[in-house]
C-alpha cells in the first residue's frame, strides 16, 4: 500500500508539474513579443497586467466583433474606410472618376480631402450601407460630434494601412470638423500576427483609455 501511495503521489506531482510548465509556455507564447513589450513600456503600461491581458485573449471578442461588422459592411481588404456626414454614409469619388461606396485602399491625402469637401458642400446624396453606427465603444480621434467622420477598417501589419494611417493623422490635425474612427480588420492569412496586435491595442486602451489606444497603435505602425 505504501509503495502504491508513493507512486500515486509521484504521478500526481508529475501531472501538476506538467500543467504548470504548459501554462508557463502558453503564457510566454501569448505574451506580447519584445517589440510590442517595448511599446507598452514606452507609453507607461503596467507590463504584467498588459501581458496577462494579451495572454488571456481578453479582447478577442471585441476584435472579432469589428471584423464581423466590417464584413457586413462589405469590407474585404484593408484599409477600407467610409465617409460619414451626420451619421450617414456617402459615396467616394475615386481618381478614376468612378463612385465607390467606400474609400478603396490607401487613397492619397488630396483625393480624400476632395471628397470630404464635396460631401461637406452637400454635392452627393447619402447611400444605403449596413455600417455599424459610431458609438462610445469606438476609438475616435477628434470630436465625436464632428460633422464628418471617417470610419476605417485596418490591419496593423498592412503596409497600405500604415500609409493611410499617416494620411488620416494629417487630415484630422488640419481639419477640426473631421474625426476618425479606427476599427479592427486583421487578415490572418496575410498577416498572422495582426489579430494579436489588434488585441494588444485594446489591452493598452484598458489601462490608458482612448489616448493609450492611439499611442499604442501609432507606435505599432512605426515599427
Amino acid at each position: 500500500m505504501e509503495k502504491n501511495d508513493a507512486a500515486k503521489q509521484i504521478a500526481g506531482a508529475i501531472i501538476i508539474a506538467g500543467v504548470l510548465i504548459a501554462g508557463a509556455i502558453l503564457l510566454k507564447n501569448n505574451s506580447a513579443p519584445k517589440a510590442e513589450a517595448s511599446i507598452a513600456k514606452q507609453i507607461g503600461l503596467k507590463e504584467k497586467a498588459f501581458n496577462s491581458c494579451v495572454a488571456e485573449g481578453k479582447f478577442k471578442n471585441k476584435v472579432e466583433a469589428d471584423i464581423s461588422g466590417g464584413i457586413a459592411a462589405g469590407v474585404n481588404g484593408t484599409p477600407t474606410s467610409f465617409i460619414l456626414k451626420d451619421g450617414k454614409v456617402y459615396s467616394f469619388e475615386g481618381p478614376d472618376g468612378k463612385a465607390y461606396d467606400s474609400i478603396p485602399g490607401a487613397q492619397p491625402y488630396e483625393i480624400v480631402m476632395q471628397n470630404i469637401k464635396r460631401i461637406k458642400d452637400g454635392t452627393p446624396e447619402p447611400i444605403e450601407k449596413q455600417l455599424k453606427p459610431v458609438s462610445p465603444d469606438d476609438h475616435i480621434l477628434g470630436s465625436a460630434d464632428a460633422k464628418i467622420i471617417v470610419v476605417e477598417y485596418s490591419d496593423l501589419d498592412c503596409p497600405f494601412c500604415k500609409t493611410f494611417h499617416n494620411t488620416m493623422h494629417r487630415i484630422v490635425k488640419e481639419n477640426t470638423d473631421v474625426a476618425w474612427v479606427y476599427r479592427h480588420f486583421p487578415i490572418p492569412k496575410l498577416h498572422p500576427n495582426a489579430k494579436r496586435k489588434a488585441e494588444e491595442t485594446e489591452c493598452a486602451s484598458e489601462q490608458k483609455g482612448n489616448d493609450g489606444f492611439w499611442k499604442y497603435t501609432d507606435k505599432v505602425f512605426e515599427i
